[in-house]
């Protein structure tokens, strides 16, 4: 049976020299806080929300960077895919954690 934190628990963020670490569903990310910054991110995120959810894989390797793969394997099923919701819901909770603002 997998357990899950209560929705009012948030991930805890380490940030140190503009890097946040955070660990979501057991994957540990470093997100550099200049991929935040990102003009053309921000322009993927508003086409995603638009409808264009083909997107979501530019999201992830301007987030991830190095670590796509890695963080890609951590979400694998038992299929071998990266289903596209649970990346989806991967980088939501990536992203309400280090930018909780914005």
């Amino acid at each position: 049976m997998a357990t899950t934190k209560p929705a009012d628990r948030k991930p805890k963020v380490d940030t140190k020299d503009g890097i946040s670490t955070v660990t979501i569903k057991g994957i540990t990310v470093k997100i550099d806080k200049d991929a935040l910054d990102d003009f053309e991110l921000l322009d993927d995120l508003a086409k995603m929300q638009d409808g264009e959810g083909a997107r979501i894989a530019s999201v992830a390797h301007r987030l991830f960077g190095d670590d796509f793969k890695t963080v890609m394997d951590g979400l694998r099923g038992d299929n071998g895919r990266v289903s596209v919701e649970v990346a989806s819901e991967f980088i939501s909770e990536v992203l309400a954690a280090v930018a909780p603002n914005s």
